[in-house]
């Protein structure tokens, strides 16, 4: 069983790409089989820097017909016993559901043992929690949902906790949070991205000073916690 993980959210600088980053560096720190795409034309930064290091790929979603197979990569990946990391640019939900729906992805799957995981990365403003609700509309039970409640973008979470209506289809849904911890030190994030760092060169990185090698090292524990705690990567472990 293959498993095809949508790193999304929508909204622009909510931090999806960087989740996704983090994701793939868990992958290949615990050595899990996983193939990673980034669909984001416009910022491709996973495929800029994990493109050699991990084998990404490129896929596009579009509403466009010439581009009617040009995601199809992702699901053959899945097919070939692959995990699927894939990293999706803001405002994918149209394209992708087009997608899924023209292909009807979500009735192959039941029938190839391939299942979707929507991963949702949110500052918490409340046009994102919106979004994320019309995403459990789209969606409902027939892929799980990951709720990415990503601390270094805000700290505005009580409206979440506050937001009781939301609070109780997650629950009824089985959504799997995530507490994505804040990167401590935004001139070493910054360095990463200017120098198109991975997570494992940065680590080790003379570019860096030991506090910001350090900071790596613990941003990388604290965000593996997370995903261990919440258990969305347990079929690869």
């Amino acid at each position: 069983m293959a498993d095809i993980h949508l790193f999304g959210g929508e909204k622009g600088g909510v931090g999806k790409s960087f989740v996704c980053r983090t994701a793939i560096a868990y992958h290949l720190d615990r050595e899990i089989d996983f193939v990673p795409f980034d669909s984001d034309r416009s910022n491709a930064d996973v495929l800029r820097i994990y493109g050699q290091p991990a084998g990404c790929r490129q896929a596009i979603f579009s509403e466009a017909e010439r581009y009617d197979d040009a995601a199809n990569g992702i699901f053959n990946a899945a097919l070939e016993g692959h995990r699927v990391l894939v990293n999706l640019p803001a405002q994918a939900m149209p394209a992708l559901t087009q997608w899924i729906n023209d292909n009807e992805l979500l009735e192959l799957a039941n029938e190839t043992e391939v299942s979707f995981v929507s991963w949702f990365v949110s500052d918490c403003g409340l046009d994102s929690l919106k979004l994320f609700g019309e995403m459990l509309d789209t969606f409902g039970d027939r892929v799980q949902h990951v709720f990415v409640a990503n601390y270094g973008m805000t700290e505005r979470w009580e409206r979440l906790k506050d937001n009781q209506a939301l609070m109780d289809r997650m629950r009824e849904a089985g959504v799997k949070l995530v507490k994505f911890p804040k990167f401590v030190g935004r001139a070493v994030r910054d360095k990463i991205d200017e120098r198109s760092l991975t997570f494992e060169a940065a680590k080790a990185s003379d570019e860096l000073d030991p506090i910001g090698r350090q900071g790596v090292k613990s941003f990388l524990r604290k965000s593996f916690e997370q995903f261990e705690a919440a258990g969305v990567f347990a079929n690869g472990q």
